[in-house]
């Protein structure tokens, strides 16, 4: 049987790098790149923190919605599991909508980075507001 020559986990491991080729996989393709740039998901996450997690006030962005609330609730739930720089350690009883406000407050303190991919600014906003101590 394989055995990884460090204290983490296959899993760990594996999970990591499954999240680093999604990270990196939007940049492959320059639509999958639009689709995934805070440009395009940030006013979806602001429709949730206007209605909470009642119904969309927009029929089109109510998916776009699902999509921004499942990257930051995905990042989220894996942040402990992450290795030290990559990883942060968030409060386990955070609601969406406080997960919600941290990465899109983050975000739109930073204009100039609206073209970047949505995935990697939302990783940046969890980690920067609860770094592993």
């Amino acid at each position: 049987m394989f055995r990884f020559p460090c204290s983490y986990s296959a899993a760990t491991v594996l999970f990591a790098a499954f999240l680093a080729v999604g990270l990196l996989a939007g940049n492959a393709d320059a639509q999958t790149s639009a689709n995934f740039s805070a440009n395009y998901l940030v006013p979806a996450c602001q429709d949730f923190q206007a209605t909470g997690e009642g119904r969309a006030r927009r029929v089109d962005t109510a998916f776009i919605r699902g999509i921004c609330l499942g990257i930051i609730a995905d990042l989220h739930s894996v942040g402990r599991l992450l290795p030290g720089a990559v990883g942060w350690c968030g409060p386990s009883d955070a609601t969406y909508g406080q997960l919600v406000r941290v990465v899109v407050a983050y975000i739109e303190r930073r204009p100039q980075r609206m073209h970047e991919d949505f995935r990697t600014l939302a990783l940046e906003a969890l980690r920067d507001a609860w770094p592993c101590r």
